[in-house]
């Protein structure tokens, strides 16, 4: 009688779904909430990229309305004002674009200075590149560390060529 009660529940399909889903809804969800966290940090990586391309840009457009032109870099002011347009969006007020990036973590640079007194770009006749770039671990994303992963950083870079207002 046990022999044979064994051997219909073996045959039996009822409660094989109830089994399937208790096997599969594990890595259904740990895939759900991966998909977000890829999804949740391809977004803060665009808005530190467009943070800091509007930084690069903003240097690019000033302090070369003087003459000779002046590096951009030279002026504090132009600088500060760069880091909180990467960081904030606004040269002054404004918030974050991404939580735990902070001016701190703005980098800005001007290389050494081109000659264009032939003409071949467009603009004043010396031409500083400026250099923004950012590296920083993003606290938010923690179903990284959830998993054993280490947080991934989000890092951005732009060079433009100043060539004053316009």
């Amino acid at each position: 009688m046990l022999k044979r009660s064994i051997e219909s529940l073996w045959h039996d399909n009822e409660g094989s779904v109830l089994i399937e889903a208790t096997i599969l809804m594990p890595f259904l969800v740990t895939l759900m909430f991966g998909l977000f966290e890829f999804s949740w940090y391809f977004h803060k990586q665009q808005l530190v990229e467009s943070g800091v391309r509007d930084a690069a840009r903003y240097l690019a457009r000033t302090a070369l309305d003087t003459t000779p032109p002046t590096n951009p870099c030279d002026n504090a002011t132009f600088v500060a004002n760069a880091k909180n347009i990467a960081t904030k969006g606004a040269i002054s007020g404004g918030t974050a674009r991404v939580s735990g990036w902070g001016v701190g973590l703005v980098k800005i640079e001007c290389l050494p200075s081109i000659d264009n007194s032939a003409g071949a770009y467009s603009g004043a006749t010396t031409i500083y590149p400026v250099i923004v770039s950012t590296t920083f671990a993003d606290p938010d994303l923690g179903y990284f560390g959830m998993l054993g992963l280490t947080v991934p950083y989000l890092s951005a870079s732009h060079t433009e060529r100043s060539i004053g207002p316009g």
